[in-house]
């Protein structure tokens, strides 16, 4: 029987909110009156982008996968993505000038907790799996 570490679930679960909560929760401003987009909706696209990249690999390392070296190295470019999500509202891509819309007070700080949760947790799927692996 496959054994499935706690870490790999919770990737998965943070890598669903982060995904669907970018598009459907905490997402950035509406369109403006004239049908365009203010760049902080560039900003959802790229994390909503690097969520659904974060959630399939972070399913096939909990369900597809056996070998440790492969999961370590999925664990590993999971912390990069976050690490770059982390990085896109206001760093990469700038958000509104005004720092009371929604992209400054809702979707920032939930893209950077998720992240951060993100980043962790996959470290520490690395690190069980390089003991997991080295014990085999």
């Amino acid at each position: 029987m496959k054994k499935i570490m706690i870490p790999d679930v919770i990737l998965c679960i943070l890598s669903a909110v982060l995904c669907l909560g970018t598009k459907f929760g905490f997402h950035a401003c509406g369109p403006k009156e004239d049908g365009g987009w203010m760049a902080c909706h560039w900003a959802e696209q790229a994390v909503f982008g690097l969520g659904i990249v974060m959630l399939v690999l972070s399913i096939m390392m909990t369900f597809l996968l056996k070998d440790g070296k492969t999961k370590s190295g999925i664990a590993l470019s999971l912390a990069g993505m976050a690490a770059l999500a982390l990085a896109v509202p206001n760093h990469l891509i700038m958000l509104c000038m005004m720092t009371d819309m929604r992209c400054h007070s809702v979707m920032k700080p939930a893209v950077m907790i998720i992240s951060i949760f993100i980043l962790g947790f996959s470290i520490a799927a690395y690190i069980f799996h390089r003991k997991e692996d080295s014990e085999t």
